[in-house]
């Protein structure tokens, strides 16, 4: 017979193999209120959700209220004064229903996809983020994903994503950032007023960022600069790379990310959702508003005028969209 104390040990050993063989045997669950069907859903399905040590990790995520918003680009708000030829520009590139595209957000196909999203190399060497958002349902985010759900129209497919800090330093002295960048970063509230917008847009309608930092680094001063002098850039991958981003990093970077873009990708998708909705409760987002716009007028900056190429384009009198 064994000692007691080894016994004991085996004991406890033989109890945590069985918890773990527990653990992995709920490879597939339904989640609180999945119980409802979708339009069209002729049976009740369940979410693939791997495994519960994973799932219990991503539990406890949150929306951020100062990410993926909409931007206002209303010239008639009084605010916008001294704004409006940067919105015109604005208006006119390729980007405008990225951040202007308002969907009915159904926080809990969101909040699904986030729970099992796995980063995923697949066999041609494309790199894509999956989850399931109700049942069988799932959401593939790629380039591809993206520039169709946003109505990117990219030529710089395969481009950088990225752009060397002097060329990112050049370009944001140009619109009236100092020559000093203290520990690599950019400030938005250094630059003139105009082009306080155009990162703020960028910032807080497109990027990664859970919030409203001045400070930003290298990686997103890029399409800022990319868009302001019209230089090759490939933002769906640049959006991309959030995705990723969101996953890979550390716990204190994760958060329910791009919730409005995936409800874009979403009913692309899945058509259905669009015309007859989600009983999943609608996620009501915080929206750029005239308070954003007075914000960014706080401050002594210098009043820097467009660039040429952005004059040129905002003096465009042909018809855009948003």
């Amino acid at each position: 017979m064994l000692p007691c104390e080894e016994q004991g040990c085996r004991v406890k050993k033989a109890s945590r193999v069985m918890k773990k063989a527990s653990r992995m045997k709920r490879k597939a669950t339904v989640l609180p209120g999945d119980e409802e069907m979708l339009p069209g859903d002729d049976l009740k399905t369940t979410i693939l959700l791997g495994d519960v040590d994973r799932l219990d990790k991503m539990e406890n995520l949150k929306f951020e209220p100062k990410h993926n918003l909409v931007a206002c680009l209303d010239e008639s708000i009084p605010e916008t004064d001294g704004y409006r030829d940067m919105i015109k520009f604005i208006k006119r590139t390729k980007y405008v229903y990225a951040i202007c595209a308002k969907p009915v957000i159904y926080a809990r196909l969101i909040k699904n996809f986030w729970r099992t999203a796995e980063v995923i190399r697949e066999e041609n060497g494309v790199t894509v983020v999956r989850g399931n958002i109700s049942g069988d349902m799932v959401i593939t985010v790629s380039e591809e994903a993206i520039r169709t759900a946003l109505r990117i129209d990219e030529d710089e497919i395969g481009m950088n994503d990225e752009l060397t800090m002097a060329e990112c330093q050049s370009c944001f002295v140009n619109m009236g950032h100092p020559p000093v960048f203290p520990k690599s970063q950019f400030y938005r509230a250094k630059l003139g007023n105009k082009y306080k917008l155009l990162c703020y847009v960028v910032q807080q309608c497109m990027s990664r960022r859970s919030a409203g930092f001045d400070n930003f680094p290298s990686d997103i001063a890029s399409p800022i600069v990319a868009i302001a002098e019209n230089k090759p850039f490939n933002m769906s991958r640049w959006i991309m790379n959030g995705f990723v981003f969101n996953l890979v990093k550390g716990k204190r970077f994760k958060f329910l990310m791009y919730p409005r873009f995936l409800q874009l990708m979403i009913n692309v998708a899945y058509p259905i959702i669009r015309a007859e909705g989600f009983s999943g409760g609608i996620l009501y987002t915080e929206d750029m508003n005239d308070l954003s716009y007075r914000k960014m007028s706080i401050g002594n900056v210098p009043n820097v005028e467009l660039f040429d190429y952005m004059r040129d384009i905002a003096n465009n009198e042909e018809d855009v969209e948003g």
